[in-house]
């Protein structure tokens, strides 16, 4: 493969460390020094083509408050910045607002620096919030940064698509951009959170059973997998979502690019058996996609991984350099072995 000519962005800053669940003592699974080690895992293999930015350059505060509102509410954006929005930040800590707005606001600067030309491929660790609704947070997610990423590159001329893989489902980003025509694609575990028998992205009557939720009309796709399910039925997904994908010809894709169905046991279980094969052959297969429609644009967030300390930024960084590359000859290849 032949190495992006733009370099990586990576939207980065040291106040993504303050995102501290639970206790605040590091012990929660997503310890937010698992993006800290991501860029450092990308820093030792590309050196100076990784270009990092700062997601709160001073003085950009005020009109990313301003983005904040095309998805989400008043009330909610209120209670979000101002320390009240979940029991899991265990009380009122500004810290927390802080960094929670700081990971929407690196989205934003990704975004930019798409629609300026600067970059084709932009991978935010701490973003991909998708299960953060229009009024509420939802499952460690406040801002749902990829549906105002989307909204934004549509608004910007572009025509974005949005793909995740997680062992749970992006309800929230399909859940905002339902009426649009962006279309949302959700390869996810489907018996377990976000509802594991009755949600949007699942049918009730196939609880229990591999299958597709969907609805071309309104453009959203859901690919459940179920407990167990490894590298063999992902990529069957994968496949299903190269088709999706195929027929809709985005000239930019959105990932959420989840590393908790990794086989190794995370601190919120281990549902699924997905190796680093699986999460490559993934990532080829979106290279290979930005390659024949977008022109290489991509922009990644890492969504779900709960082993913060080895498995989750090595498959991150696995996953963006791969797609950092373009012509995804790999996918073409494993696939047609079959």
């Amino acid at each position: 493969m032949t190495s992006n000519a733009k370099p990586l962005a990576v939207a980065y800053g040291d106040v993504y460390l303050d995102w501290l669940l639970g206790n605040g003592d590091g012990n929660h699974p997503t310890n937010p020094v698992r993006a800290k080690l991501a860029l450092e895992k990308l820093q030792e293999r590309l050196a100076d083509q990784v270009l990092v930015l700062n997601p709160t350059p001073e003085g950009t505060a005020e009109a990313d408050e301003v983005q904040l509102a095309k998805v989400h509410t008043e009330d909610h954006i209120h209670a979000a910045l101002h320390n009240h929005v979940d029991p899991q930040w265990n009380g009122a800590r500004p810290e927390m607002s802080a960094a929670g707005f700081a990971m929407f606001r690196g989205t934003v600067r990704l975004v930019e620096a798409l629609i300026d030309g600067r970059i084709n491929v932009g991978f935010n660790p701490q973003g991909a919030k998708h299960h953060a609704y229009a009024d509420h947070s939802s499952g460690f997610c406040v801002f749902n940064d990829m549906a105002w990423a989307a909204l934004a590159l549509k608004e910007a001329g572009l025509k974005p698509l949005y793909l995740d893989w997680d062992i749970h489902a992006g309800d929230g980003v399909q859940a905002i951009l339902e009426d649009t025509d962006i279309p949302t694609i959700s390869i996810h575990n489907g018996q377990i959170f976000p509802g594991a028998t009755s949600s949007p992205n699942r049918d009730p009557e196939k609880h229990g059973q591999r299958h597709e939720f969907s609805n071309p009309h309104k453009h959203f796709y859901n690919l459940n997998l179920l407990n167990g399910d490894g590298d063999e039925h992902f990529k069957a997904a994968i496949d299903r979502a190269r088709e999706i994908i195929d027929e809709y010809k985005p000239n930019v894709i959105l990932l959420a690019a989840g590393a908790d169905g990794h086989e190794a046991p995370g601190k919120l279980g281990n549902p699924n058996q997905i190796t680093y094969e699986g999460f490559e052959y993934a990532a080829s297969m979106v290279a290979s996609a930005a390659a024949a429609h977008s022109k290489g644009r991509v922009l990644i967030g890492g969504a779900g991984g709960y082993r913060p300390l080895d498995h989750t930024p090595e498959i991150w960084a696995n996953v963006v350099l791969a797609i950092n590359n373009i012509g995804g000859s790999r996918y073409a290849e494993k696939k047609n072995k079959g």
